[in-house]
């Protein structure tokens, strides 16, 4: 039997790692890309937990893209810190070389940029700034700013926040090589991420990014050749709708990113083999409840305790750290890189821990409800 022919918008990571999982089923995927290469322009700060590597098909994902790895990360606010060792926690990723490798024996048509498409039939007619082509099945793989979200699903308005980044790549020695530094501000939110031995990444998501991280920067005494710089957007909210008829999202565009950390690629590319598995069994209509029963109630939670964060003031800001910083053990036998709720279902489930937070868990238990 003939298989359908699939399109896929955007070339990332997870169009591709989609791409790769459905020839394994016997399709031949097409890929349209906006640019002119994989992996570039970076918008990631290219850090995955291992369960990207553990979990995710092995024979698709190489680990040679690992350029250093991560035993755990030091948390600071106002001044004070704690750290959190987890040996083997997350791997650095030269992103351009994982993105790469996805890619290899894919069909890419660069420099085509998506425009719309008209359904014909049971298929559609997908416009590039290059002419049209023709899919049984269209698959919007194109990140947070998704064009394919916009002209179907209207965007989901009220649905989604962006969040916008910027990060450098600076030539300096790592405080530690093997721990990454997570700074935690009221509207901010900045990391030092350690390359290797002589490289680190400095990064910031905030209203104001590149202001912001030039200040982060004189403040932390941060002083190095810039090597590379690069930003983009992240969306964190839930898609109510990431199937109509034969058009599906994915990764970014459906907003499988995770509301804390807004990190994309293990999410994106858990949903990308659910999609993968529904259009080979030909039930494409039930991806979206298969990727929220998995993946949803994490993003949903985690969507939740942003929002109540991001409205707590700076003394209960302060007794959130301390709290944080007393249950040190807790996170560390808890605390997941890709599951974030895990450590905070595990306080609700703890009533000798109220004490410790007082009236600040009525604030999240509502978030929560």
């Amino acid at each position: 039997m003939m298989k359908e022919k699939v399109v896929i918008i955007g070339a990332g990571p997870v169009g591709c790692y989609l791409g790769k999982r459905l020839k394994d089923y016997g399709f031949s995927p097409l890929i349209i890309e906006e640019h002119h290469e994989v992996g570039r322009p970076l918008h990631c700060t290219g850090i995955v937990g291992r369960a990207v590597f553990d979990q995710i098909s092995p024979a698709s994902v190489s680990r040679s893209s690992i350029v250093n790895t991560i035993n755990g990360a030091t948390i600071h606010f106002n001044g004070d810190s704690f750290d959190i060792a987890r040996e083997n926690s997350a791997y650095i990723l030269e992103r351009d070389r994982f993105d790469k490798e996805l890619s290899g024996s894919l069909d890419i048509v660069y420099g085509n940029k998506f425009l719309g498409f008209e359904k014909v039939n049971d298929g559609y007619i997908i416009e590039t700034d290059q002419g049209g082509l023709s899919a049984d099945i269209t698959v919007g793989a194109d990140g947070a700013d998704s064009s394919v979200r916009k002209f179907l699903f209207n965007n989901h308005a009220g649905h989604i926040s962006y969040h916008r980044g910027f990060q450098l790549r600076i030539k300096l020695k790592p405080r530690r090589v093997d721990f990454v530094e997570v700074f935690i501000g009221d509207s901010s939110f900045f990391w030092i991420v350690p390359e290797d031995k002589m490289v680190v990444r400095v990064g910031v998501i905030s209203n104001n990014p590149f202001y912001d991280l030039q200040e982060f920067m004189k403040n932390q005494r941060i002083n190095g050749d810039v090597l590379e710089k690069f930003g983009g957007l992240v969306t964190v909210g839930f898609c109510p709708e990431t199937v109509r008829d034969n058009v599906a999202l994915v990764g970014g565009a459906a907003c499988q990113v995770k509301p804390l950390t807004y990190g994309g690629i293990y999410f994106g590319m858990r949903a990308a083999d659910i999609l993968a598995d529904s259009i080979n069994s030909g039930r494409l209509a039930d991806y979206d409840s298969l990727w929220k029963k998995e993946l949803g109630s994490e993003i949903k939670i985690g969507a939740k305790l942003k929002y109540a964060y991001e409205r707590l003031n700076a003394e209960e800001l302060k007794k959130i750290f301390y709290f944080l910083k007393s249950q040190k053990d807790l996170i560390e036998k808890y605390a997941d890189f890709e599951n974030h709720s895990r450590f905070f279902i595990e306080i609700v489930k703890n009533p000798g821990l109220y004490p410790l937070l007082g009236d600040l868990l009525s604030i999240f238990v509502r978030a929560l409800m």
